[in-house]
């Protein structure tokens, strides 16, 4: 290698960690999970990854130049499984396919990640402690990344996915330091990179696409760093904004606490019907909330709670007289049908039948809805004891259409938005032309040219509160 590729090489991978820093601070300002769901993220997950791609490669011809061929071996393995893995990753996020390749990549990609920074502490030249200093930091992150993961697998509990999220996110941060370490030993090498080197007609073509993509990549960088951090920051206000609002309107609820036989808790809030007469039923409406961030926090846990913060107010609480119910979303857990995600539900089927012993509830009018993470919740719910529940409302959701014969007799009101990223519009699609085919009759609203936060239209449906209230078991 020249001097000339020497310095695109040290661009390319301080282009990186800029890069790489700025994503691990905004995944921390915004509680990690969050991240992937901003508009922008795709575009930067693209330009990361094609800019890590290319100092990879640089990389690797240094190795094959100076005949580290282990070093080189485990470098082309580590550096294309990671590829193979981003490729994948960025299809899931897309296009929503290729799901059942994720886990056998990712850890691919953690094996072949310790095996390369193995050979790099290997390494017996002289003047390469930083390259070596480099592989054990790979080492190292290898290792915790792979023990999170075979952990998570093995203990699929909400506990342990919030501790594996915070653990991924420190490591991330760490993982910094990898192209650093190669900055410093490239830059004391530098001097005495001309000495031998060469440049024939196919180096200069070469320094010449790699100029071209190296000003390409930076203003990319730039613009779209930008455009991401601004969105960050619009998400957090957001956040603040939205948890504000759910600690106000949770105050009318009180605070409630559930233990099954095993020892599992839940947490919810429950209001009562304005003049609750113990001598009368009372319909009960369970929303499911989408949960906020951090996870441990116990108001953020009721964020997204729509449904019942539309029933709260005077006017809907004397028009449609209710217990309203809300269950705390646990850390790293939803209410069901995300596949690969833990799930919480059975303890709020538990815990809705203390209440009814507890309260005068008719146990023919349990109605569910929920938006996003509530909205799959809300389709789990109705499949998994559709006896409970006369009435659902899911909101940009889905679930397994195979189920759809359990609910055929649960009336449902599905709404969706056409540009939906976040969740596929085919998740609600699938799940109502399922039920129709297994002869139910679903009411399903679409709204063309919106995308997931569609909770303000769908409470300006009209007859959405009576058309709920008005559904019983027989």
């Amino acid at each position: 290698m020249n001097t000339k590729l020497y310095r695109w090489l040290l661009f390319f991978l301080g282009l990186y960690t800029a890069s790489a820093l700025l994503q691990s601070i905004l995944r921390f300002l915004l509680g990690g999970p969050q991240l992937i769901l901003l508009d922008t993220f795709d575009s930067w997950f693209l330009l990361t990854n094609i800019t890590a791609s290319i100092g990879s490669i640089l990389l690797l011809k240094y190795y094959y130049t100076k005949k580290f061929w282990f070093v080189f071996v485990t470098g082309v393995l580590s550096t294309g499984c990671s590829l193979c893995y981003a490729i994948v990753f960025y299809t899931i996020l897309n296009f929503h396919k290729l799901a059942g390749y994720n886990v056998p990549l990712l850890f691919l990609s953690f094996v072949t990640g310790i095996i390369y920074g193995i050979s790099l502490i290997s390494l017996r030249a002289k003047n390469k402690r930083w390259l070596r200093a480099a592989g054990l930091l790979q080492l190292i992150i290898g290792l915790i990344l792979l023990s999170s993961f075979i952990w998570g697998i093995a203990s699929p509990s909400p506990a342990n996915g919030n501790t594996i999220e915070r653990i991924s996110q420190w490591v991330s941060l760490a993982g910094c330091l990898f192209p650093i370490f190669l900055i410093v030993h490239f830059s004391r090498e530098l001097p005495d990179a001309g000495a031998n080197s060469t440049n024939t007609r196919a180096q200069r073509r070469l320094q010449t696409v790699i100029g071209i993509a190296g000003i390409i990549g930076l203003t990319l960088t730039l613009t779209v760093g930008v455009m991401i951090s601004f969105e960050s920051y619009s998400t957090m206000h957001w956040t603040n904004w939205n948890y504000t609002k759910t600690k106000e309107f949770v105050q009318s609820f009180d605070p409630g606490i559930f233990v099954n036989s095993k020892g599992d808790t839940l947490r919810y809030r429950l209001l009562k019907p304005l003049d609750y007469d113990p001598g009368k039923k009372y319909p009960i409406v369970i929303s499911l909330p989408y949960g906020g961030q951090p996870a441990t926090d116990t108001i953020a846990q009721l964020e997204g709670a729509v449904a019942a913060e539309l029933l709260a107010t005077d006017n809907n609480r004397r028009e449609h007289p209710a217990f309203l119910f809300i269950p705390n979303c646990p850390p790293g857990a939803g209410w069901g049908g995300i596949p690969y995600y833990p799930e919480a539900d059975s303890l709020v089927f538990d815990a809705l039948i203390a209440l009814d012993r507890q309260f005068s509830i008719d146990d023919k009018r349990r109605y569910v809805a929920g938006l996003s993470r509530g909205g799959y919740g809300a389709w789990n719910f109705i499949c998994k004891h559709p006896e409970m529940f006369a009435a659902a409302i899911p909101v940009a959701g889905g679930g397994d259409p195979r189920l759809a014969p359990k609910i055929i007799h649960v009336a449902v009101w599905a709404f969706h938005g056409t540009e939906d990223r976040n969740v596929p519009v085919a998740g609600s699609r699938n799940m109502i032309d399922a039920i129709k085919r297994a002869g139910g009759n679903p009411k399903y609203t679409e709204f063309p040219g919106e995308g997931h936060n569609i909770w303000d239209k769908v409470i300006a449906t009209p007859g959405l509160l009576d058309w709920l209230f008005a559904q019983h078991h027989d």
